[in-house]
């Protein structure tokens, strides 16, 4: 019997935020993309206060998911993500009270999740679709050529990330994502 199974949240609202970081070891958080530990970060502290110290925040490991495609048609990859978006940010939850609209407001997008909600509601699910931005499918993506995804995950290293899920059906994507992991871990560029 093992006596210490890590125990491993995934949350995204600010008190399941705080409760991750004062009881959990690792954290999935939901909708994240670089930029926002300026959102948590204050989230995080209170929890790591509530633990009364017996915690270390350097020791919390955050695995946000992001979707890896390599590909020359970035808005083909991109266009691909938005049936699900529109789902979320239209379809679930009540009118009020919508998880994912809310996740997308906090991003930055409060008209267009409110079009999408509108829209998803009405029926006019292809339109919903139609309304997600690029911007915000990009933001929570590596997608594009090799360069693109290698410029693009820079932004990863430094969003506060302990480390990535991949979402991918590609081989080629895992093994560049592999070889940008490795390059870095070894010093080179």
């Amino acid at each position: 019997m093992n006596p210490r199974i890590p125990i491993w949240l995934g949350t995204g609202t600010e008190s399941n935020v705080r409760l991750t970081a004062e009881i959990a070891d690792g954290w999935f958080p939901l909708a994240f993309v670089p930029g926002m530990m300026d959102l948590y970060r204050p989230w995080l502290e209170e929890g790591f206060r509530r633990a009364g110290g017996s915690k270390d925040p350097a020791d919390l490991e955050i695995m946000p998911m992001v979707g890896v495609r390599v590909t020359d048609d970035v808005r083909g990859a991109l266009a691909r993500m938005k049936p699900g978006i529109a789902l979320y940010v239209g379809g679930m939850g009540h009118r009020d009270k919508n998880f994912h609209n809310d996740m997308m407001v906090r991003r930055g997008y409060p008209e267009a999740a409110t079009r999408i909600q509108e829209l998803y509601l009405a029926g006019r699910k292809r339109e919903a679709i139609e309304a997600v931005p690029d911007d915000y499918c990009d933001e929570s993506s590596l997608v594009g050529p090799p360069e693109r995804i290698r410029d693009r995950y820079e932004d990863w290293e430094r969003s506060g990330a302990t480390g990535l899920i991949l979402a991918t059906h590609q081989t080629e994507a895992l093994e560049l994502m592999a070889k940008l992991t490795g390059s870095r871990e070894r010093g080179a560029a």
